[in-house]
Protein backbone atom coordinates (compact mmCIF):
# COMPACT_ATOMS: atom_id res chain seq x y z
CA UNK A 1 0.00 0.00 0.00
CA UNK A 2 3.14 2.74 0.98
CA UNK A 3 4.81 1.82 -1.95
CA UNK A 4 1.57 2.23 -4.11
CA UNK A 5 1.57 6.06 -2.89
CA UNK A 6 5.52 6.23 -3.03
CA UNK A 7 5.24 5.40 -6.67
CA UNK A 8 2.21 8.11 -7.05
CA UNK A 9 4.16 10.57 -5.42
CA UNK A 10 7.38 9.96 -7.52
CA UNK A 11 4.83 10.71 -10.43
CA UNK A 12 3.80 13.47 -8.92
CA UNK A 13 7.49 14.73 -8.79
CA UNK A 14 8.29 14.03 -12.26
CA UNK A 15 5.18 16.11 -13.69
CA UNK A 16 4.85 18.86 -11.61
CA UNK A 17 8.21 19.52 -9.92
CA UNK A 18 8.48 22.53 -12.68
CA UNK A 19 6.36 24.19 -12.44
CA UNK A 20 5.76 23.50 -8.89
CA UNK A 21 9.24 25.48 -8.58
CA UNK A 22 8.44 28.07 -10.95
CA UNK A 23 5.40 29.07 -8.66
CA UNK A 24 7.17 28.92 -5.46
CA UNK A 25 10.31 30.75 -6.88
CA UNK A 26 7.73 33.50 -8.14
CA UNK A 27 6.23 33.61 -4.25
CA UNK A 28 9.61 33.72 -2.73
CA UNK A 29 12.17 35.07 -5.14
CA UNK A 30 14.36 32.83 -3.97
CA UNK A 31 15.34 29.35 -6.34
CA UNK A 32 17.18 27.92 -2.80
CA UNK A 33 14.02 28.34 -0.56
CA UNK A 34 11.38 27.55 -3.42
CA UNK A 35 13.07 24.31 -3.35
CA UNK A 36 13.20 24.05 0.42
CA UNK A 37 9.78 24.61 0.00
CA UNK A 38 8.77 22.16 -2.60
CA UNK A 39 10.50 18.97 -0.47
CA UNK A 40 8.45 20.06 2.73
CA UNK A 41 5.65 19.96 0.64
CA UNK A 42 6.28 16.79 -0.75
CA UNK A 43 7.58 15.40 2.51
CA UNK A 44 3.98 16.40 3.47
CA UNK A 45 1.82 14.67 0.86
CA UNK A 46 4.01 11.58 1.88
CA UNK A 47 2.18 11.61 5.37
CA UNK A 48 -1.37 12.07 3.21
CA UNK A 49 -2.90 8.42 3.35
CA UNK A 50 -3.41 6.99 -0.28
CA UNK A 51 -2.43 10.42 -1.83
CA UNK A 52 -3.56 8.72 -4.80
CA UNK A 53 -7.29 9.11 -4.00
CA UNK A 54 -6.95 12.69 -3.61
CA UNK A 55 -9.67 14.66 -5.93
CA UNK A 56 -6.78 17.10 -7.32
CA UNK A 57 -3.70 15.83 -5.62
CA UNK A 58 -1.68 18.77 -7.75
CA UNK A 59 -4.42 21.39 -6.14
CA UNK A 60 -3.05 19.71 -2.78
CA UNK A 61 0.46 19.95 -3.30
CA UNK A 62 0.39 23.32 -4.51
CA UNK A 63 -1.95 24.77 -2.10
CA UNK A 64 0.31 23.30 0.73
CA UNK A 65 3.02 24.74 -0.90
CA UNK A 66 1.69 27.49 -0.84
CA UNK A 67 0.51 27.43 2.85
CA UNK A 68 4.35 26.50 3.76
CA UNK A 69 5.58 29.31 1.79
CA UNK A 70 3.11 31.90 3.22
CA UNK A 71 4.61 30.23 7.11
CA UNK A 72 8.20 31.21 5.48
CA UNK A 73 7.32 34.68 5.24
CA UNK A 74 5.97 35.42 7.98
CA UNK A 75 8.58 33.75 10.14
CA UNK A 76 10.97 36.34 7.93
CA UNK A 77 8.96 39.24 8.49
CA UNK A 78 8.96 38.41 12.11
CA UNK A 79 12.63 38.27 12.65
CA UNK A 80 13.64 41.41 10.08
CA UNK A 81 10.30 43.12 12.72
CA UNK A 82 12.96 42.01 15.61
CA UNK A 83 16.32 43.13 13.85
CA UNK A 84 14.31 46.29 13.58
CA UNK A 85 13.36 46.62 17.37
CA UNK A 86 16.99 45.53 18.94
CA UNK A 87 18.30 48.13 16.39
CA UNK A 88 15.94 50.71 17.30
CA UNK A 89 16.11 49.76 21.19
CA UNK A 90 19.81 50.03 20.31
CA UNK A 91 19.36 53.75 19.54
CA UNK A 92 17.41 54.44 22.45
CA UNK A 93 19.74 56.35 24.05
CA UNK A 94 19.56 58.95 21.95
CA UNK A 95 17.30 61.32 23.16
CA UNK A 96 15.80 62.35 19.89
CA UNK A 97 14.55 59.11 19.28
CA UNK A 98 12.73 58.72 23.24
CA UNK A 99 9.01 59.11 22.66
CA UNK A 100 7.66 61.92 24.03
CA UNK A 101 5.26 61.93 27.07
CA UNK A 102 2.37 62.41 25.07
CA UNK A 103 3.12 59.93 22.53
CA UNK A 104 3.77 56.94 25.38
CA UNK A 105 0.26 58.26 26.71
CA UNK A 106 -2.05 58.17 23.28
CA UNK A 107 -0.08 54.74 22.47
CA UNK A 108 -1.52 53.59 26.06
CA UNK A 109 -5.00 55.08 25.33
CA UNK A 110 -4.90 53.13 21.79
CA UNK A 111 -3.36 49.97 23.38
CA UNK A 112 -6.25 49.82 25.67
CA UNK A 113 -8.57 50.43 23.13
CA UNK A 114 -7.42 47.70 21.07
CA UNK A 115 -7.62 45.07 24.19
CA UNK A 116 -11.06 46.48 24.88
CA UNK A 117 -12.64 45.83 21.36
CA UNK A 118 -10.56 42.54 21.39
CA UNK A 119 -12.17 41.59 25.02
CA UNK A 120 -15.84 41.85 23.26
CA UNK A 121 -15.18 39.12 21.01
CA UNK A 122 -16.56 35.73 20.89
CA UNK A 123 -14.59 33.40 22.43
CA UNK A 124 -13.51 31.40 19.58
CA UNK A 125 -12.89 34.32 17.43
CA UNK A 126 -10.95 35.77 19.89
CA UNK A 127 -8.98 32.77 20.97
CA UNK A 128 -7.77 32.46 17.26
CA UNK A 129 -7.15 36.04 16.83
CA UNK A 130 -5.00 36.36 19.89
CA UNK A 131 -3.10 32.98 18.94
CA UNK A 132 -2.47 34.52 15.12
CA UNK A 133 -1.10 38.12 16.56
CA UNK A 134 0.19 37.69 19.83
CA UNK A 135 1.53 34.31 19.35
CA UNK A 136 2.26 34.18 15.76
CA UNK A 137 0.42 30.85 15.44
CA UNK A 138 -0.06 29.47 11.82
CA UNK A 139 -3.60 29.01 10.96
CA UNK A 140 -2.94 24.96 10.86
CA UNK A 141 -1.67 25.15 14.47
CA UNK A 142 -4.99 27.06 15.87
CA UNK A 143 -7.01 25.30 13.96
CA UNK A 144 -5.60 21.99 15.63
CA UNK A 145 -5.85 24.28 19.24
CA UNK A 146 -9.24 25.04 18.92
CA UNK A 147 -10.47 21.83 17.06
CA UNK A 148 -12.07 23.91 14.07
CA UNK A 149 -11.02 23.70 10.22
CA UNK A 150 -8.51 26.16 9.13
CA UNK A 151 -11.60 27.81 6.79
CA UNK A 152 -13.00 28.76 10.31
CA UNK A 153 -9.83 29.95 11.57
CA UNK A 154 -9.44 31.97 8.25
CA UNK A 155 -13.13 33.80 9.01
CA UNK A 156 -12.63 34.40 13.00
CA UNK A 157 -9.59 36.26 12.09
CA UNK A 158 -11.44 38.99 9.70
CA UNK A 159 -14.05 38.93 11.83
CA UNK A 160 -11.60 39.51 14.71
CA UNK A 161 -10.03 42.55 12.13
CA UNK A 162 -13.42 43.80 11.08
CA UNK A 163 -14.46 44.13 14.43
CA UNK A 164 -11.74 45.81 15.20
CA UNK A 165 -11.27 48.42 12.59
CA UNK A 166 -15.03 49.37 13.20
CA UNK A 167 -14.34 49.67 17.19
CA UNK A 168 -10.28 51.29 17.09
CA UNK A 169 -10.97 54.05 14.29
CA UNK A 170 -8.58 56.99 14.77
CA UNK A 171 -10.87 59.42 16.35
CA UNK A 172 -13.28 57.23 17.80
CA UNK A 173 -13.70 57.54 21.42
CA UNK A 174 -15.06 54.52 23.21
Amino acid sequence: MKTKSVTFLQSMFREHNTSLLRFLTAKLADPHEAEDIAQDAYHNMLRVKQPEQLENARAYLFQTAANLALNRLRKQRRQGSCERTLHAEAGLHNTATTPSTERTVCAQYELEAVLAAVDTLPEQCRRAFMLSRAQGSSYREISVELGVSISTVEKYLIRALEHLRTHCRPGRRQ
